[in-house]
């Protein structure tokens, strides 16, 4: 008996019958995990103004695994034709359409799942490792050429200071200097 209430209300979502709040109580005492039960008894409450709505409306969102889906259906109003048997399609307000619209943008972008795609050059390919150890003789600068000083790479700070001399002709006295200096080894 309780089973065909139960499916009853689940399969005609009648939230006026006086004995409905006790009989979803019931359910839910009896089984305290069944989520169709604890649901229908939150909208009951709901619908009624009951105090104890917003205790069984914790519980009852605390067990649903799709938010979006129950707060729709906790916000949805029942209306009925005079017969009482099958429910109206309600004339939604300006507010609840606008909030549709945005909630059907929002599901066809996560329906979507657009990515941003980076602009401007490909990546490179090829072996990028040999490339970056590879030494590039574009590159000179006087910190450089202390650095291989440091390493122990003599002739490549001379180099690099020899093309600095040539780059820079007004500074060539005192790159001559730092050459002398390294041929004496003092650097």
């Amino acid at each position: 008996m309780m089973q065909e209430t139960f499916l009853h209300a689940v399969k005609h979502r009648r939230f006026s019958d006086d004995e409905l709040p006790s009989f979803l109580g019931d359910v839910v005492k009896k089984f305290p995990y069944c989520q169709p039960a604890l649901i229908l008894y939150a909208k009951v409450l709901m619908h009624r103004g009951h105090p104890g709505y917003e205790e069984v409306l914790k519980r009852a969102e605390a067990c649903v695994p799709d938010q979006r889906l129950f707060r729709a259906f906790m916000a949805e109003e029942e209306r009925h034709t005079p017969a009482g048997n099958t429910p109206e399609t309600p004339e939604m307000p300006e507010a609840q359409v606008r909030q549709q619209r945005q909630q059907a943008i929002i599901e066809r972008f996560l329906t979507n799942q657009p990515r941003i795609q980076r602009a401007g050059a490909p990546a490179p390919t090829g072996e990028l490792s040999r490339e970056s150890i590879e030494e590039k003789s574009d590159i000179v600068s006087e910190t450089l050429a202390e650095v291989l000083l440091k390493q122990g790479q003599k002739d490549r700070a001379i180099m690099i200071y020899n093309k600095l001399s040539l780059m820079f002709p007004e500074k060539s006295r005192y790159f001559a200097k730092k050459l002398k200096n390294i041929e004496k080894g003092n650097f």
